[in-house]
């Protein structure tokens, strides 16, 4: 999804991994929201390493009840899928009764360009979980004319 900028060209990004504290950022974003009008967006930095290891012929999957199959492509891309609907659903349930639209984006750790396409802007804003403030990405973006604000788990 290609996020387009508002009519006020201000966004506040949340940055979100699989392991990311959802509720705390939603409520940090809802703060800078405070400020301004501006247009929402949820960025999912997925994990690539899924995927390189679905290529390794070794590489099993085991479940919780002990039984293993190989680890393929098809079920890293299938729990990619359902990781991004996850987060989707729930980016969508914190914003029910807000009156806002959650634009998703969801883009490997790795692609800073894209990263950036999706944050830059001196208007804009990034939410992100605490554990991504030394990330290559993140480093990445620090160079950029915008404000981080990096939310702790109360977990």
């Amino acid at each position: 999804m290609a996020v387009t900028k508002n009519k006020t060209g201000r966004r506040v990004i949340i940055a979100v991994t699989e392991s990311s504290p959802l509720l705390e950022l939603w409520q940090t974003a809802m703060q800078a929201l405070e400020e301004a009008e501006a247009e929402v967006v949820a960025l999912f930095l997925h994990d690539e390493r899924w995927q390189r290891a679905a290529s390794l012929p070794f590489t099993r999957e085991v479940s919780k009840t002990g039984s293993s199959t190989n680890f393929t492509r098809q079920r890293a891309d299938q729990v990619l899928s359902d990781t991004v609907e996850h987060l989707r659903k729930r980016m969508n349930e914190l914003a029910t009764g807000t009156g806002l639209t959650i634009h998703f984006e969801a883009l490997p750790e790795s692609e800073v360009s894209g990263t950036k396409r999706v944050v830059e802007g001196e208007e804009n804003v990034l939410i992100a979980p605490a554990d991504l403030t030394e990330h290559p990405v993140v480093s990445e973006l620090k160079s950029l004319n915008f404000r981080i604000y990096f939310v702790e788990s109360d977990r």
